[in-house]
């Protein structure tokens, strides 16, 4: 039981989002032990079994977390009334989800958890426009929140609004300019613009802070072939094969035969 516990401990304290190994522990250990040696920990690792339950869309462990923590808070505890309206966006009762959050606002309308609840729920409605204009609301109060203005960028990429898209992808590089999936990210963005200079530039800063990331290199050679100077190019082209080839014999060697072949097609092509 320790170490199922050691194991939680760790994936709360370090955010690690292992919703299917959290579900494993409690089934396999936690859910037939006695909690109540814990102390108040055992209402944390409830609450983290919860949240994980509906991600895994495991309703009837989430359902027993939470009678187990009704009957220990009050039902006016503002993080219980939370878990509720999760659960009730878990099984598609958006109105009475919807209903608690409204509450939940009027107390503190300026609730990040909240906020972005209320736009999780626009989201599982379908509700994109709404959703996106709330979260441009939210934006304007938190303007540092990475997490954000990725689901921004991502929600205006469903509706192929690539520029603002593009704006949105430009904020997480200012914000965290050494993550390399947020240049990976604008890259594609300027290629399905059809500016391929620019997402050739951001394809090679991607590679820059992660070498391995292939989706790059891929990106370099076909922004390569929309791009009319061809000198340096076909010189570049042939270094980036070698270095997905490499990456191939490296972590997967059955697929380097097909690879190899598809790659001097297109370079012939």
């Amino acid at each position: 039981m320790q170490s199922a516990v050691e194991k939680l401990r760790k994936y709360r304290d370090e955010n690690y989002r292992l919703h299917d190994e959290v579900i494993e522990l409690w089934e396999n250990s936690l859910s037939k032990r006695n909690l109540s040696s814990l102390g108040d920990e055992k209402w944390l690792i409830l609450e983290q079994v919860f949240k994980s339950a509906l991600h895994c869309s495991q309703e009837s462990i989430a359902s027993d977390c939470l009678e187990q923590l009704r009957k220990q808070f009050k039902s006016t505890s503002h993080r219980l009334s939370t878990l509720q309206a999760m659960y009730y966006e878990s099984i598609d009762e958006y109105n009475k989800a919807e209903e608690i959050y409204s509450i939940l606002l009027q107390n503190n309308e300026t609730d990040p958890i909240i906020q972005k609840r209320k736009i999780c729920l626009l989201k599982e409605q379908n509700k994109i426009h709404e959703a996106i204009s709330e979260l441009n609301s939210y934006l304007e109060i938190y303007q540092v929140d990475q997490e954000a203005w990725s689901e921004l960028c991502d929600l205006y990429l469903s509706e192929h609004d690539y520029a603002k898209a593009a704006y949105c992808a430009e904020e997480l590089i200012l914000l965290n300019p050494h993550n390399h999936l947020s240049h990976e990210r604008y890259a594609s963005i300027c290629y399905s613009q059809g500016d391929y200079e620019k997402a050739r530039i951001y394809y090679f800063s991607t590679i820059k802070f992660n070498p391995n990331n292939i989706r790059a290199l891929y990106g370099i050679l076909l922004t390569s072939a929309n791009i009319k100077s061809r000198t340096t190019i076909e010189n570049n082209n042939k270094i980036i094969m070698e270095q997905i080839l490499q990456k191939y014999k490296e972590i997967i060697p059955e697929l380097l035969p097909f690879v190899d072949k598809a790659l001097q097609n297109f370079l012939s092509s």
